[in-house]
């Protein structure tokens, strides 16, 4: 009985001294900067101030995570993913629109040379 009660007991401890394990969001914030980088994010002025916060947020949770200090590196993460998945939106969005652009004046140009 006593074997049973100070297993149940170092087991209690064990939980209450655990911490979240910040590798899966430290790579899905990673990943999330790398897709706004593949975007383009750093091209368009947009885009590219919100990569530098998510670059700086990834940078400040790195180094919580180093430290001990994971409550606020797990913060720092989700600000860091939300700021790329901003970043690659709004590339992508600034790109369509260049895009959308040249094919307008090519269109234009094109109508011009028909003397439409």
């Amino acid at each position: 009985m006593r074997r049973i009660v100070a297993v149940i007991a170092l087991g209690a401890a064990a939980v209450g001294c655990s911490t979240v394990d910040p590798t899966p969001k430290l790579k899905a914030a990673t990943s999330a900067v790398d897709a706004a980088k593949a975007a383009g994010a750093s091209s368009f002025p947009s885009s590219s101030e919100l990569l530098a916060s998510a670059e700086k947020y990834l940078g400040n949770a790195q180094g919580m995570i180093k430290g001990g200090n994971i409550n606020d590196a797990m913060r720092q993460l989700g600000l860091a993913s939300a700021a790329a998945d901003s970043a690659k939106v709004t590339a992508t969005d600034a790109s369509n629109t260049a895009k959308v652009k040249t094919l307008d004046a090519q269109i234009a140009d094109l109508k011009t040379k028909l003397g439409m």
